[in-house]
């Protein structure tokens, strides 16, 4: 197994493998990680597994079934672990989230039978540039171009819409008196600026970290507590939550602001 999967969760994989092979022989013909672990950052508490399989044709309904049965044994084997993913066709490598078949996705623990979830292209350079293949060809050998003005274009506007939301919405607002929600928010729209910048693409932390040695001084604090937060520190650097939330609110409106002048 690569060397890129932590041992932690080598046995849910081989076993997805396993039961894949057994279940349902020659149905799945690419099996990839992506997302943090392809990007070597992993964190066992809040990272799902990421992943992108690939049919040799579109599944039966009988099939669907089946794969949703095999999820469930996985989670009743391995319930510490989520995996969140897409089962789709050949054809729809490298297309962009509209222009893929509906599918089989399994997400927050449900597998259904045509949705679109987690296509884009993020998904698909993260394929490209450091992808892991469990099953079929290597990431390398797979016909997989990706249009770097695309998904800049789409990352800002994703930035403008979804991020922007925790500026304006108040359910989203509220949810930076959360732990959960300071580390998703502050490291999840610092991954826009990092791209915008170094041209790059890189994990939550990896992004906090760029943007402590880069981003002005006024805003380290809450950088560094989303950071602490995202690693499972108990510790705060704040007097309370709301002040905290208040420094995530008003760090999110500068973020986004900044990056709306950058030249992309």
């Amino acid at each position: 197994m690569d060397d890129r999967i932590p041992h932690s969760i080598r046995g849910l994989l081989q076993s997805y493998v396993t039961l894949l092979d057994s279940q349902l022989p020659n149905l799945v013909t690419g099996l990839y990680i992506h997302g943090s672990i392809a990007l070597g950052a992993f964190n066992e508490e809040m990272s799902d597994i990421d992943f992108v399989a690939f049919l040799n044709r579109r599944a039966t309904a009988a099939e669907t079934d089946q794969l949703r049965s095999l999820h469930q044994t996985l989670t009743a084997l391995y319930p510490r672990w989520l995996l969140e993913g897409s089962y789709l066709q050949w054809h729809d490598l490298g297309l962009l989230e509209e222009s893929v078949s509906p599918a089989p996705i399994y997400h927050d623990g449900k597998l259904v039978a045509n949705e679109k979830f987690d296509v884009n292209s993020v998904t698909w350079w993260i394929l490209k540039h450091h992808g892991i293949a469990l099953v079929g060809p290597q990431p390398s050998q797979l016909a997989l171009e990706v249009d770097w003005k695309v998904l800049v274009a789409r990352m800002k506007q994703n930035l403008n819409t979804y991020w922007a939301s925790y500026t304006y919405n108040p359910a989203r607002i509220a949810w930076l008196l959360r732990d959960y929600g300071v580390q998703w928010t502050v490291l999840g729209a610092l991954r826009q600026y990092y791209t915008f910048v170094a041209h790059d693409i890189t994990s939550k932390s990896g992004a906090g970290h760029y943007a402590l040695d880069h981003m002005p001084a006024r805003w380290h604090r809450i950088i560094s507590e989303a950071l602490h937060l995202r690693q499972g520190t108990k510790a705060t650097l704040y007097n309370s939550k709301l002040s905290r939330a208040g420094e995530a609110y008003n760090f999110l409106r500068y973020l986004i602001r900044y990056c709306n002048t950058l030249t992309l």
